[in-house]
């Protein structure tokens, strides 16, 4: 577990900070729209969007059904990052779960276990990375359950919280959410100081050939002094990447006033 007490004493910056923050439901390990397991076309995606931070879910580990690919680390690879990843249960021969991917220096990494009675359990990553100018900040994936009932997700959102009740850097949470902006889910983030990022443009990220959900978000948090804007968020426009659109944030990280 990562003391309480700041990693890194943040430096002092009078200019703005800028990041590229990228969600990607991969869907079973790397499979498009269409069915077929494609992480070239993936990767491909994800390097024209050039992020400094990706959130991806449904992330294969050494699964048969991907020939044993640690595919954490090959879309790192690809991408210039390093990649942290947490196995949410075993599967196939390996493990599935989800990843945070990074060309930041990585301060630490850990994951938080979201436990389920009926459904798949799911899985939250956390990297604490150093910025450039403005001290370290964490990044959260998440992947929340997908019944129609919100019990579990919110009994998952509550565990999530009350990790983050104890850090003080400014804080990123992106992933599929599996809940839409009005939920509960998304107001009890919003009690404990999360705001949600409104995309420009169509919001919709999930069926990606014809998108008519709002499923996939950012939340932000600041903190030790700093501020997170948002700079321009959009839903990426591919139709068969995956069964869910990429979410592309831009974001800026200034002192706060």
């Amino acid at each position: 577990m990562r003391p309480l007490l700041c990693l890194l004493a943040l430096a002092t910056f009078s200019s703005a900070s800028d990041l590229t923050v990228v969600s990607f439901n991969i869907r079973n390990g790397g499979r498009r729209m269409d069915g077929k397991y494609d992480h070239a076309f993936q990767q491909e995606i994800l390097k024209k969007l050039k992020p400094d931070l990706v959130a991806l879910q449904e992330v294969d580990h050494l699964t048969k059904r991907n020939g044993s690919v640690n595919v954490a680390a090959t879309y790192a690879a690809t991408l210039g990052m390093t990649s942290a990843y947490a196995a949410a249960m075993p599967y196939d021969g390996g493990a599935y779960g989800a990843a945070v991917l990074s060309k930041l220096p990585v301060v630490a990494d850990e994951s938080i276990h979201l436990p389920v009675k009926d459904g798949e359990p799911r899985v939250c990553v956390i990297r604490f990375v150093k910025t450039p100018d403005a001290g370290v900040i964490a990044i959260v994936g998440v992947h929340l359950d997908s019944g129609k009932d919100d019990t579990q997700r919110l009994e998952n959102v509550r565990l999530i919280v009350q990790r983050l009740k104890a850090v003080k850097e400014p804080v990123i949470i992106t992933g599929d959410f599996n809940d839409v902006p009005d939920s509960n889910v998304l107001k009890l983030f919003a009690e404990a100081g999360f705001r949600r990022v409104v995309p420009q443009g169509d919001p919709a990220s999930f069926p990606a050939d014809q998108p008519r959900v709002v499923i996939d978000h950012v939340l932000l948090r600041d903190g030790n002094g700093i501020t997170i804007q948002d700079a321009g968020t959009t839903v990426v426009a591919e139709p068969n990447g995956s069964d869910h659109r990429p979410l592309l944030s831009h974001l800026r990280l200034l002192p706060a006033k």
